[in-house]
């Protein structure tokens, strides 16, 4: 069993067998983001206006986020969760104040028009409270998008600190949690994919080489190659990666780590990957399981070495997954290319937004209150009913998952889609030629570093490279294609990586809901 004394290790943190060390970050920043404003901090604000601009994106961030107790959080690149989590809480409870009033005003307007016989005097009274309804709706366009939206989200004022605390402990709590946990080396997946958090496969091959032979002698007899193992393989790549002539030189935030991926569904008893049954699982697992995991990978745990190339102020996110395994004289490599697109314009809808004079946003609030009112009136109980349930709800699902969990009920605590995902374009986007020739320069800068280090980590233990040298000819052969670019969006390899346009739909999602 693995030495469980051994420390974590985090992302970055290199095998400390191999004495490699953690790669600092670079200086500079991608394009022409301001010296001030970190990629993570940028996207995260992307998805702090869009709680407050699409109630329903809040409502799924709250979800996902502070209402799983158990289930482990997808891996997220380029955001403070934390932060945008406490921006869907401020949001709802904006709504939530909203139909409260609408539901009490409501009332006041039906039993005003049911009694009878009617007179001016309830009429007068319910146009009033039809009146303070307006206002109502008005109040809480202002409170969003001109109070909190322009006032603390614009590019060159938004600041992670400024994120308001969640008036219950338990969230606060769970945030806190969530804070600790943000970075680790342990993913627990749901379902079919284990790169979960990460965006769609855009490329992915194979290498399955005889490691067991070296090259000719001067008699023509094959010499026996140096002893190796999937663990210096391993080590290798991270080298090359983070220190060597490879992306680390050419490139801007990189970041290079090992990672154990784990079914969710094959933990429940284990001590290792699972402490405590009744808590989501741990972000980090010691170094001696993940070099257990990379020498005698199981079906439903490996060891992955993970290649993180972020650019265009978190836009774009293209992970390298990387594993071998060599056993019985074989040597197995497999990588794969994962892109997380840009996010849908209707998140982007903020850059659009601007200071207004307060005689302004007092004529925009009050027509957007306006035109919404009626429909807002007459949803307001079901909204008010299911707001007020919401806490209840949410602890009777807790308590009936944890009596599942207790009974020996087969408990799934792996993460599903992260919220950044969930915000990713989808479909075509024509709009960004130059982020598609990007996402064609990671891959291929990445995938010629993998093969260049492997060939020539063969080369120095003494393995021909007869093999491996014809079966990077074929990969390159198809790979070179990666990158095509029509008139209407990104294809990478045998499958499109997509963003969208839909600027339309976009402007319509961007109005509070």
């Amino acid at each position: 069993m693995p030495d469980k004394s051994r420390s974590p290790a985090p992302p970055g943190k290199k095998v400390n067998d191999h004495k490699l060390t953690p790669k600092a970050p670079p200086a500079g920043q991608d394009l022409d983001v301001p010296p001030d404003l970190a990629t993570d901090q940028e996207t995260t604000r992307y998805l702090s206006a869009a709680t407050q601009l699409n109630v329903e994106y809040a409502r799924n961030v709250i979800k996902e986020v502070v209402g799983e107790k158990f289930r482990a959080l997808a891996p997220t690149y380029g955001i403070d969760i934390p932060v945008v989590a406490m921006w869907a809480i401020r949001s709802m409870s904006i709504r939530a104040r909203r139909d409260y009033l609408l539901a009490g005003l409501l009332t006041i307007i039906v039993a005003c028009l049911a009694l009878t016989p009617m007179s001016l005097w309830l009429l007068a009274i319910a146009a009033l409270a039809a009146m303070a309804a307006w206002l109502v709706v008005a109040w809480e366009h202002w409170e969003r998008v001109h109070n909190v939206v322009i006032r603390t989200m614009l590019r060159n004022r938004f600041k992670l600190a400024n994120a308001p605390e969640p008036p219950r402990a338990a969230d606060r709590e769970r945030l806190a949690e969530i804070r600790r946990r943000r970075d680790g080396n342990l993913v627990v997946f749901s379902g079919p994919s284990a790169f979960v958090g990460c965006g769609k496969t855009v490329w992915s091959q194979r290498l399955l080489l005889d490691a067991s032979r070296g090259p000719d002698d001067d008699n023509g007899q094959p010499t026996v190659p140096q002893p190796f193992s999937t663990r210096d393989l391993h080590a290798a790549l991270i080298e090359a990666f983070d220190h060597g002539a490879g992306l680390g030189q050419s490139l801007q935030n990189i970041k290079v780590y090992e990672r154990l991926f784990v079914n969710g569904q094959h933990i429940q008893n284990n001590h290792q990957l699972l402490p405590d049954p009744y808590r989501p699982p741990p972000t980090s697992v010691s170094q001696g399981l993940l070099d257990e995991a990379t020498t005698h990978p199981s079906p439903e745990a490996r060891t992955y070495v993970c290649v993180e190339m972020p650019g265009w102020q978190g836009q774009l996110v293209v992970t390298l997954f990387v594993r071998a395994v060599h056993a019985g004289g074989s040597l197995f490599v497999e990588w794969t290319f994962k892109v997380l697109p840009p996010l849908r314009q209707s998140f982007l809808m903020i850059d659009r937004f601007y200071d207004q004079s307060r005689a302004q946003q007092l004529k925009n609030s009050l027509g957007r209150g306006l035109c919404t009112m009626p429909g807002a009136l007459l949803k307001s109980p079901y909204w008010a009913v299911k707001t007020s349930r919401a806490a209840r709800v949410a602890r009777n699902r807790a308590l009936r998952q944890s009596g599942q969990i207790r009974r020996g009920f087969i408990f799934d605590y792996g993460a599903r889609r992260s919220i950044r995902e969930t915000a990713s374009a989808r479909g075509k986007q024509g709009e960004h030629y130059f982020l598609a020739r990007d996402q064609a320069m990671y891959l291929l800068l990445a995938e010629k570093t993998l093969t260049r280090t492997v060939g020539a980590f063969l080369k120095d233990h003494g393995v021909s490279l007869a093999e491996f040298e014809s079966q990077i000819k074929v990969i390159f052969d198809n790979s070179i294609k990666v990158g095509n670019i029509d008139g209407s969006g990104v294809v990478v390899g045998h499958q499109s990586s997509s963003t969208v346009n839909d600027s339309a739909k976009g402007q319509r999602d961007a109005k509070p809901g």
